[in-house]
């Protein structure tokens, strides 16, 4: 199984978000999906996800055409996503959030629960084990009662993610997941997302965190004004030039950036000896 974005071109009019886009992604690894700001990356995972119409090109699951399909066509083909800014049901619970999932599988015996009780109270039963086992696995059993809009900004992050995992997609699409979060909160993303690492998922993560990036991906593709700019490694892309250049920065940079912080921070020094001479005359 693998996704392929052959040739994916999207244009709004003269404007081109995404010009010819061939890249593979392989089950069992995590990739990142970088570049600046425009660069085309939520754009890439939108029309993998249907939210956006593919001008031309294809994207392929295993083989078979996503592009033109609807998005509930291309959920029940495997592909799960998060957004940038979290979309949760805000008054439904925790648990009810994740039960939601599980309507595709239940409709179609919908009549059953309603014709014959006890088949319907052990469903019910089995949904919530169910979604209480995902809760517990991103140490949110405790809020499954919990309306989402009452938890905690990082708690409903994981909560999307836990969504998105309800129907044990192939492909799971997570757009900025470190949005918004601390320094500690990134720290456990960080982990909660490496034990996501399956051999029979594809993972792949949009986000502007470089320490996170480097820490957690196998392979990273860069973008640049919606051209594959780069793909490898970690290391290959820190060390590319090209890469460095457009989006990382070269050491130059980086020491101009050092040298205007220890400039900033000698300023802020002179100005609190200044405050403290005046203070004890």
């Amino acid at each position: 199984m693998s996704l392929i974005f052959r040739d994916l071109t999207k244009s709004y009019g003269e404007l081109v978000a995404i010009d010819k886009v061939s890249v593979t992604f392989e089950p069992g690894l995590i990739y990142g999906l970088i570049g600046p700001n425009g660069a085309g990356k939520s754009t890439l995972i939108n029309m993998t996800a249907g939210s956006y119409e593919v001008t031309s090109g294809e994207i392929l699951l295993d083989g078979h055409r996503l592009d033109g399909r609807k998005k509930h066509e291309i959920s029940l083909a495997g592909v799960a996503r998060t957004y940038q800014n979290i979309r949760l049901f805000d008054q439904m619970t925790a648990l009810e959030n994740l039960e939601v999932c599980l309507y595709p599988v239940d409709a179609t015996r919908i009549w059953r629960e309603v014709l014959w009780p006890p088949y319907a109270r052990r469903r019910k039963a089995e949904r919530r084990a169910i979604c209480e086992a995902l809760l517990d696995r991103f140490d949110l059993g405790t809020y499954a009662d919990r309306e989402a809009s009452s938890l905690s900004y990082g708690r409903q992050r994981m909560l999307e993610i836990a969504r998105a995992l309800m129907r044990e997609p192939r492909v799971l699409l997570l757009d900025e997941p470190a949005a918004g979060l601390n320094h500690a909160e990134t720290l456990d993303l960080n982990r909660r997302l490496a034990e996501l690492r399956d051999p029979a998922r594809i993972l792949i993560v949009v986000e502007h965190d470089m320490d996170l990036v480097m820490s957690l991906c196998d392979r990273i593709v860069v973008l640049q004004n919606g051209r594959l700019l780069f793909e490898g490694t970690p290391a290959e892309v820190q060390s590319n030039p090209a890469v460095q250049q457009a989006y990382l920065g070269t050491n130059d940079d980086l020491d101009d950036i050092r040298a205007a912080a220890e400039s900033r921070r000698l300023k802020r020094g002179l100005r609190q000896d200044r405050r403290s001479q005046r203070s004890l005359a």
